[in-house]
C-alpha cells in the first residue's frame, strides 16, 4: 500500500501544495493526475504528515502507523503573542519542591504531548527514563555523590571541586540535599549513538517538556550534575538502565514547587544580535 491515499472527488488538482510542502520531494503530480509517491521512493518518506496537514481540502490521507493527538478534533485556542511571551519569560529554574509525589498518569500525559516535538528527520527515536520511585531517587542521588568523590580524588583542582566538596560534606542531610541532586522526580531523554542529527533532538524535547510542565503547574530545573554522572560514571549508567545503543542527553528535575513565585520575569542581559 502507498504511504498516501488521495480522494479523486476531494482533490482539486490545485497545482500541488502537497508536492511543494514535502521536505524530501518524493510526491509528484503530472498534468491533471492525482499526487502520488513512486514505489521506489516510498522508503524515503519520513512520515512527517506535512502533505496531509497542508491539504486544505482534506483530500490526502497518510497510511503509515501512528496516532493523531487527542486534541486534533478540537479547535485550538489562539494564543496572543503577549500571552505567550509572558508565559515563556516567567519560566524559572525551581530547586525546592513539595513532598507531594507526582502521579504517573500526569507524567505520562505530559510526555504524550512531547511526542509531537521536532525530531531529526522525524526519526522519533527518543527514549525516556523517569526516576520516580522514592528509593530509586535516593540510590541515584547517592551514586551522583559517589561520582563526585571520584572526580575530586582524581582532580583536586577540578573546576567544580568547591561545589562537589560542599555537597559531599552535607550529603548526610538528605532533606537538604535531595533537591540539589535529583528529588523528587527526574527525567532523562536518551538518543541513539552514531545516528546523524540525533544529539539535539532530546534537548528540544526537554525544552518542550519544561514549558508543558509549567502549564500543568509543575516546576523544573535542568540537572547538570546528573547529566555528567550518567555520561562518565559506569555505575550510574547501569543503575539508570540506559538502553543498549543509546546515550544520555541531559536530565531535568521536576515536581510541585515548594514556594509560590510572584510571577515576575528574571532580569537578563540586553539582547545581542549580529545581522549577516
Amino acid at each position: 500500500m502507498s504511504n498516501i491515499t488521495v480522494s479523486p472527488d476531494d482533490c482539486t488538482r490545485c497545482g500541488g501544495v502537497c508536492v511543494k510542502i514535502c521536505p524530501v520531494s518524493i510526491i509528484s503530480m503530472k498534468e491533471d493526475k492525482l499526487p502520488k509517491i513512486a514505489k521506489d521512493l516510498e522508503d524515503k518518506c519520513i512520515k512527517c504528515g506535512h502533505c496531509e496537514n497542508f491539504c486544505l481540502f482534506n483530500a490526502l490521507k497518510t497510511n503509515f502507523e501512528g496516532d493523531y493527538p487527542l486534541s486534533m478534533n478540537e479547535r485550538a485556542a489562539d494564543i496572543k503573542p503577549e500571552q505567550l511571551a509572558k508565559f515563556v519569560q516567567t519560566r524559572r529554574s525551581i530547586r525546592h519542591y513539595r513532598k507531594k509525589p507526582l502521579n504517573r498518569k500526569l507524567i505520562e500525559q505530559m510526555l504524550d504531548v512531547i511526542r509531537y516535538s521536532p525530531t531529526a528527520a522525524n526519526s522519533q527515536k527518543v527514549k525516556w527514563i523517569v526516576v520516580h520511585d522514592p528509593e530509586k531517587v535516593q540510590e541515584i542521588a547517592a551514586l551522583t555523590v559517589d561520582w563526585m568523590k571520584t572526580e575530586v580524588e582524581k582532580r583536586p583542582n577540578h573546576p567544580y571541586s568547591l561545589q562537589y566538596n560542599g555537597i559531599i560534606r552535607r550529603w548526610g542531610d538528605w532533606a537538604r540535599m535531595r533537591s540539589v541532586i535529583t528529588h523528587p522526580t527526574s527525567l532523562s531523554p536518551q538518543y541513539r549513538k552514531g545516528a546523524p542529527g540525533q544529539r539535539p533532538t532530546p534537548i528540544i524535547a526537554l525544552a518542550y517538556f519544561e514549558l508543558v510542565a509549567k502549564g500543568y503547574g509543575i516546576a523544573s530545573c535542568w540537572n547538570g550534575f546528573l547529566k555528567i554522572a550518567m555520561e562518565e560514571f559506569a555505575p550510574m549508567r547501569e543503575e539508570m538502565e540506559i538502553p543498549e545503543g543509546y546515550m544520555p542527553s541531559y536530565a531535568l528535575t521536576f515536581g510541585y514547587p515548594k514556594q509560590r513565585s510572584t510571577g515576575g520575569a528574571p532580569k537578563r542581559d540586553p539582547l545581542s544580535i549580529k545581522w549577516v
